[in-house]
């Protein structure tokens, strides 16, 4: 194996999470998905909880999409718990609930990919495939010194390939895992730790501007987009839609209007819905980063002659704000409605107790 003393230094300094050293396919394949765009620590909980939900494949697809969705809620990048609910079903339905072995069988699930299928398969079956993420590129670009663009397909083909000849054969998955540790915690973004680094000794971008790689060409800043939130009340309800466009697809949103956050715009938008409202003032901003987008969101709220319910429309208490999925771009302004809420229940009691007073 190249990178002598890379197991051994995993063997001591691995970092300990409630996904590490399972064998279930299952299990792993359901860490490795959560892992895809979100911080190992955050991963964790989710993963524990996700797991008492749903302990087996059978159970995860047994279970309603909405609710899959709600112990996904704050995760982000909902199509990955689409996908593996998608998945779920397939395994149920086509190899009776038995999680494949086969890498090739593994990577035609649906949401899985390259990384995903060698990931699983490594750790939980021992095949030699190197789960090339994040992590593992920047890594291995630094350790080789490779200079080539990350963004050229060809380039990272290369990279897979060599990635696949240094793997550790008898022990892949750890291997993988030992890497993915060094990018989470040494080789980071920027400046690396080279002095912690047990890959050293082997590196040979060490002195030549590690910092530097991966090279990527094709790397743009977010683009900024405005979008006004509707808090549209009606008594003690509030206005929540079904999001039918891909970007948070099946997920419940207040009213939304991208591309104008004016509370002019908000309000046609809303009318188009087939309500009468009026606006009654703005309850402070928000913002949220996508990968290629950044909502810069103005909460607008409004009063509700009365109210609607379509499968997509509905207006529900404080308990349904609480109890449907929701993303994490809607965590600010549903923590604004709640608050309004719960004056406005405050209010009420406050009155029924003056009321009885006087009477």
């Amino acid at each position: 194996m190249a990178y002598s003393g890379l197991l051994g230094w995993y063997d001591t300094h691995r970092r300990s999470f409630a996904f590490r050293g399972i064998k279930d396919p299952y299990a792993v394949w359901v860490s490795e998905i959560m892992l895809q765009q979100t911080r190992t620590e955050t991963a964790e909980g989710y993963f524990i909880r996700f797991m008492e939900r749903f302990p087996t494949v059978k159970a995860l697809a047994d279970a309603p999409e909405q609710e899959v969705l709600k112990y996904w809620e704050g995760l982000g990048y909902y199509t990955r718990a689409r996908n593996l609910h998608k998945a779920a079903k397939l395994v149920r339905d086509e190899y009776n609930g038995v999680f494949p072995k086969g890498y090739e069988a593994v990577r035609a699930l649906p949401g899985i990919g390259d990384y995903t299928a060698a990931a699983v398969c490594s750790i939980a079956y021992g095949y030699p495939k190197a789960a090339v993420d994040g992590n593992l590129r920047r890594v291995l670009c630094r350790a080789e010194n490779i200079r080539e663009d990350m963004d050229r397909p060809d380039a990272m083909r290369r990279l897979q390939e060599m990635a696949d000849d240094l793997i550790d054969r008898d022990r892949p998955g750890d291997w993988n895992q030992a890497l993915m540790d060094i990018g989470a915690t040494i080789c980071l973004p920027g400046t690396p730790e080279c002095a912690l680094c047990p890959l050293a000794p082997h590196c040979r971008a060490k002195d030549q501007s590690p910092e530097a790689l991966p090279v990527h060409s094709k790397l743009k800043p977010p683009v900024s987009v405005p979008v006004g939130v509707g808090l549209v009340f009606c008594g003690d309800t509030v206005l929540l839609c079904k999001r039918k466009e891909k970007l948070l697809q099946n997920l419940w949103v207040f009213a939304l209007c991208e591309g104008d956050n004016t509370p002019e715009a908000v309000q046609k938008t809303i009318e188009k819905m087939g309500l009468r409202v009026r606006y009654t003032g703005e309850a402070g901003e928000a913002r949220h980063v996508f990968t290629h987008r950044v909502w810069q969101m103005k909460l607008c709220c409004f009063e509700a002659e009365e109210t609607i319910k379509k499968p997509d429309r509905v207006f529900v208490t404080a308990e349904g704000l609480e109890a449907l999925p929701m993303p994490t771009a809607m965590r600010a302004a549903r923590n604004v409605c709640l608050s309004i809420m719960q004056d406005q229940q405050r209010e009420q009691r406050q009155d029924g107790e003056k009321a009885e007073i006087e009477g």
